[in-house]
């Protein structure tokens, strides 16, 4: 985060979420490690309802906050229960939701967020208040995939194949990691645009 996060209002949601050793909250979607673990103890578990998929068993608020990095099992529940990646509050089907990221990006690996919380992000995330090129995608809804490790290649890289969501037949091909979302009717704007015009008050 930027040296006055401090002095950037927090979303009352955001003000009750864990915070690291130097008073920042941290993102419900971020992972915590154990200082043993070195970068985490995620697994491979089955279960009738997902197949193979990617466990992790941090608690948030123990350990030490991998900024950047996702909970495999938490952005999975955020994503299909359209919570807010950020604060895991609720977001209204009533109400837009935003995602992050890169210019013209067809679909999203973080789940969406509040306009506020997306707001408070660009304010103090050192890597996205640094960066020109970060868009927002607006939305009511979206559609989810899931991605499943189905290989690896000549030169060890895993290889990762799209799957409907909830397909039973995907079960089979491989261990689950992420859902990936793909928004609906959505809008596009750049975030630098959009902190300027279009942004809720802190």
């Amino acid at each position: 985060m930027t040296a006055h996060w401090r002095s950037i209002p927090m979303p009352p949601n955001v003000a009750r979420l864990p915070r690291n050793t130097a008073g920042r909250p941290v993102p419900i979607n971020t992972p915590w490690y154990e200082a043993a673990d070195d970068g985490g103890q995620m697994d491979i578990r089955s279960s009738a309802d997902l197949g193979e998929h990617v466990a992790c068993p941090c608690e948030p608020g123990r350990g030490t906050a991998a900024f950047g990095d996702q909970c495999p099992p938490r952005q999975r529940k955020l994503m299909e229960q359209r919570l807010c990646g950020i604060c895991g509050k609720t977001i209204k089907k009533t109400s837009s939701l935003v995602f992050i990221g890169a210019p013209n990006a067809g679909f999203y690996i973080e789940p969406p967020v509040h306009p506020r919380c997306a707001a408070y992000a660009l304010l103090v995330c050192p890597t996205l208040s640094a960066a020109d090129d970060v868009e927002l995608t607006i939305a009511r809804s979206y559609v989810l995939r899931e991605r499943r490790m189905t290989g690896v290649s000549p030169d060890f890289k895993i290889i990762y194949d799209l799957f409907p969501h909830r397909d039973p037949n995907a079960r089979r091909r491989g261990p689950l990691d992420f859902y990936l979302a793909f928004p609906e009717d959505a809008h596009r704007v750049a975030a630098k645009e959009w902190m300027t015009r279009h942004a809720p008050r802190l």
